[in-house]
């Protein structure tokens, strides 16, 4: 019975001071800033990630397939059909040239994440402004070329799987075996990549160790609010019919606002986990 108290207690202890924490820095509200940013990086990062993706030898098309895995399926038509007029509409030569100003709005939205998570761990930032700026051009150089490598790991696995399958055989079974594999690895890669922000954001204080739970729970908490809006917009309501085009940038802004709170909230699971509560 005294066990079971003293865990009743640790639960409470653990939900108090993780509201405190929310609620204390205001990350609702700062998950809505730092939303702001993001959305502006969002398509210069991606056009970036595509142009890169050229000068690697990969497909544009390829590399923007594997994010209808990522995203839900309203945004995921949005985002494409605007990517696909910026890249029928415009020369190689200009999107090459514009991929400065790309990294740069990149670096933006990125610098204002790490601030928005350091808030969240209840820290200060004691690092000066320009070690704050080399941390995101660093972060940004690590998730671009994580990313690609990603897209050639999984462009060579399906390749090398689809070669061994039909050498087995079982080549009909393939494409569904291959999409579990996919979901696993793009789930593995999410929660690498969350440690990675995660241990940027903080510097030397917290190890890979201290940030994987809070990390964890946001690659479960990206997955799950991808799926759970392309369920939503599927069976029960669809924002392009209420506001016509518009409809699909009001998801995008929905569907990143939310993915930014899951990762603060991430971040205060973390604090609340290494405070021993």
């Amino acid at each position: 019975m005294g066990t079971l108290g003293v865990k009743i207690l640790d639960w409470r202890k653990f939900f108090i001071r993780f509201w405190e924490l929310v609620n204390n820095n205001e990350l609702m509200a700062v998950g809505g800033q730092v939303t702001y940013y993001m959305i502006l990086s969002f398509f210069p990062l991606l056009i970036f990630v595509l142009t890169l993706a050229g000068y690697a030898n990969l497909s544009s098309e390829q590399v923007f397939e594997e994010f209808k895995y990522l995203i839900p399926n309203e945004t995921y038509l949005l985002v494409e059909s605007i990517i696909y007029e910026i890249f029928t509409t415009r020369s190689p030569t200009l999107l090459s040239i514009g991929m400065l100003g790309a990294a740069w709005a990149s670096l933006n939205g990125i610098h204002a994440l790490l601030r928005g998570m350091v808030k969240a761990y209840g820290i200060k930032e004691n690092r000066s402004f320009f070690r704050q700026k080399f941390i995101s051009v660093t972060l940004l150089i690590i998730f671009v070329v994580t990313l690609l490598g990603s897209f050639s790991l999984l462009f060579l696995g399906e390749m090398f799987g689809d070669w061994l399958f039909h050498i087995m055989g079982a080549a009909s079974i393939f494409q569904g075996f291959w999409h579990v594999i996919r979901l696993l690895i793009q789930f593995i890669l999410l929660v690498i990549t969350f440690i990675i922000i995660n241990r940027m954001a903080t510097g030397p204080l917290y190890t890979i160790r201290k940030v994987f739970p809070g990390s964890l729970f946001t690659a479960i908490g990206w997955v799950l609010i991808s799926l759970g809006f392309t369920f939503y917009f599927k069976h029960f309501n669809s924002y392009t019919v209420t506001y016509g085009s518009i409809g699909g940038v009001m998801v995008l802004l929905l569907w990143l606002y939310w993915s930014i709170v899951i990762l603060l909230l991430g971040c205060v699971l973390n604090a609340v986990l290494i405070s021993k509560l």
